[in-house]
């Protein structure tokens, strides 16, 4: 905790997986942006979403809470985080937008919409519809998200998300209208477009350290940050990560240097972690757990109702031969 106040923050993600740490760039940018500006953080690896039903979130409790206590306030979303911060005055996160100037602004800001509702949308729909099995073997998302090795209701909850993303992510490109074009590959054209600007905008100054050439990281280098470590350090042929491997040398420096500087930790962070949002006493898992009763109990009395209608019907013809 910081020593101006008596506040603990805690920091709702979800499990680390291989490789890439966090298989949500949206984690990954609110983690980077606690990490840059030095706050004080617990972390809590969950799969249970937030009251907005969103992943990360942040809870706030009084510094001599446990982190159990129905008494918190509640942050959803890695972009309501980070403006929280950026007010409260609490917290010193001056450096992040100091000296930038209006044009800067509104350049980072046009740019984090770009990689959030395109850039990502188009690595979702790459790894959650088109390659879904790779990416679950990728990142060992039943094992080590959904702890589906070691709980039965860990790998209940993933066959039931791995089969729900996919139909999900199908709708969802429909509507974005990836699903329009001739090819797929018109999609990671577009992606690879906005990682060009990307890099051409970090190239456009001499100290390629941080965006704009600042000494300090802002809230666009957290965004970069979390959201190319999902195409570059998943184990996965992304056509983003063969672009940027051939194409964008500063990005790569870039991430290289944010990675080294701001998570020395890294390998230790990629290992396995619990998943407390499985824990069997939660209200959460009581439910799915009822749920999961109710579903074996509908599918043993189908199957006793077709197999009364099989006898049924095996019965009939005899007992009409014999009247």
């Amino acid at each position: 905790m910081t020593p101006m106040m008596k506040k603990k923050l805690v920091l709702y993600t979800f499990p680390p997986v291989p490789n890439s740490y966090s298989f949500s760039p949206f984690g990954l940018k609110a983690e980077s942006f606690l990490r840059i500006n030095k706050i004080q953080y617990e972390k809590c690896y969950t799969t249970s979403f937030g009251k907005n039903g969103t992943i990360p979130y942040m809870r706030v409790f009084d510094g001599d809470q446990d982190i159990k206590s129905d008494h918190f306030k509640e942050i959803s979303d890695s972009n309501q985080i980070i403006a929280c911060f950026l007010k409260d005055t609490d917290f010193d996160t001056s450096q992040c937008e100091e000296n930038m100037t209006k044009e800067q602004k509104a350049i980072s800001h046009s740019c984090l919409r770009m990689l959030e509702e395109h850039t990502s949308q188009t690595g979702f729909y790459y790894r959650y519809n088109r390659r879904m099995p790779t990416y679950c073997e990728a990142t060992k998302l039943r094992e080590r998200v959904f702890m589906g090795d070691t709980s039965n209701i860990g790998d209940f909850i993933f066959r039931m998300f791995s089969k729900g993303i996919v139909k999900g992510w199908e709708k969802k490109a429909t509507v974005r209208g990836f699903v329009r074009y001739s090819s797929p590959d018109v999609v990671w054209a577009m992606a690879c477009e906005d990682l060009q600007a990307l890099e051409d905008l970090l190239a456009s100054t001499q100290d390629q350290n941080y965006f704009f050439g600042r000494s300090h990281p802002g809230v666009l280098d957290c965004t970069v940050f979390g959201h190319l470590s999902q195409f570059l350090y998943i184990a996965m042929d992304f056509p983003q990560k063969t672009y940027l491997k051939e194409n964008c040398p500063c990005l790569l420096r870039f991430m290289e240097h944010f990675k080294q500087t701001h998570f020395p930790d890294w390998e230790a962070l990629c290992e396995r972690q619990p998943n407390v949002g499985l824990d069997l006493d939660s209200p959460r898992m009581q439910a799915l757990q009822s749920k999961k009763k109710r579903m074996a109990l509908r599918v043993v009395a189908a199957m006793v109702a077709v197999g009364a209608v099989a006898y049924h019907t095996l019965r009939t013809p005899s007992t009409r031969q014999g009247k």
